[in-house]
């Protein structure tokens, strides 16, 4: 039996008994809430394992103002969003704005049971894996990554990454200067051969959104044509 702790923001009851029915069985231990404030209030009490957000709860973008919120308390920490909004730019405002997986309702219970356990323990493998503090940063040029606390910075300030963008950055702060076909990177940083051609380019252009100057003329984050991608911390033109 599992014992963490989950919160579910969504503001329609049913919803949040349908969640908590398809993760009783786990033994998760499930709060809910159904708007920003409760929400605030209750992290300030609890510390959570993973995040299931709403984008539309009293406001229409809630749900993203409460991403970003978590994701600046704790970079790591998983978050879902599960939503009725379904259209390509607003799932990938949901990864935007700090959330790590976006489901669309209506949704399978028994799907989202297997999702969320699966993100559980693959999160707890990581934080039982970490190595000691002593060896947990890592500098390439400007930029910075602290494993202990899974926080990266370029020229020193802070830059707010999703966990998997987290995961993303740590593996090319590892291996610079090299260069890695799309199903290399897939591999190593989903953990799984179920290659995703377009989950790849949506993370590459999230990060540079981030860590780029000009996003459209990369310097650090370059394509390799017809080989893959290689991180440069030196830059280059």
């Amino acid at each position: 039996m599992r014992n963490e702790k989950i919160l579910i923001v969504d503001d329609d009851p049913a919803i949040r008994r349908l969640i908590w029915k398809s993760l009783q069985s786990t033994g998760i231990l499930i709060y809910q809430s159904d708007s920003v404030e409760k929400t605030l209030d209750i992290m300030t009490r609890i510390s959570f394992d993973l995040f299931i957000l709403d984008v539309a709860l009293e406001h229409e973008n809630d749900g993203y103002y409460l991403a970003e919120t978590i994701r600046a308390a704790d970079p790591y920490v998983p978050i879902v969003f599960l939503s009725g909004k379904n259209k390509e730019e607003e799932i990938i405002t949901g990864y935007e704005m700090g959330g790590d997986h976006y489901l669309t309702k209506p949704f399978s219970p028994k799907l989202l049971q297997t999702q969320i356990v699966s993100i559980l323990s693959r999160n707890e493998i990581i934080r039982k894996t970490a190595k000691p503090v002593d060896q947990q940063e890592i500098t390439q040029g400007a930029f910075r990554f602290d494993k202990g606390r899974y926080q990266f910075f370029k020229n020193g300030q802070l830059i707010s990454l999703s966990s998997k963008e987290t995961k993303l950055m740590q593996f090319f702060m590892e291996n610079p200067n090299q260069v890695f076909s799309k199903e290399q990177i897939y591999r190593n940083v989903w953990e799984s051969d179920d290659y995703n051609n377009n989950t790849i380019m949506v993370y590459i252009n999230h990060l540079r959104n981030k860590i780029e100057e000009n996003p459209q003329a990369a310097r650090y984050l370059k394509t390799v044509w017809g080989l893959g991608y290689t991180f440069i911390p030196e830059g280059e033109d």
